[in-house]
């Protein structure tokens, strides 16, 4: 699983990074200006938008969450990942370092009673 958590944690740093560069290259002034409007333009794209923060948000509460439990360390930049890149981002890379912790604990479980 961990390969596939780093393949999507590349994904999902690379795709976004393209659009938003694209946007932000192009000649117009108001780049930002519509950066900020445009996910709520329409109806559909504002509940798009609500669903991915409030999506967002409950994340970063699981995130927190589990990387108390499990001790996992620097949590915060995964926090700052889902709001300055992006959830697609975030969560595999979370869900990677979260894996790579099990495993060590699975093994370490399996070594205790051998």
């Amino acid at each position: 699983m961990r390969q596939v958590y780093a393949c999507l944690s590349v994904l999902g740093l690379i795709l976004p990074m393209i659009c938003f560069g694209i946007h932000f290259s192009r000649p117009d002034q108001n780049a930002w200006g519509e950066f900020f409007a445009a996910p709520f333009a329409t109806w559909v794209i504002s509940g798009f938008s609500w669903d991915l923060m409030i999506t967002a948000t409950a994340c970063a509460v699981w995130m927190g969450s589990e990387a108390k439990r499990l001790k996992i360390p620097g949590f915060g930049w995964h926090f700052v990942a889902i709001f300055l890149v992006g959830m697609c981002f975030a969560l595999p890379t979370f869900l990677y370092r979260r894996q790579a912790i099990l495993d060590r604990l699975a093994k370490s479980d399996s070594e205790v009673q051998s």
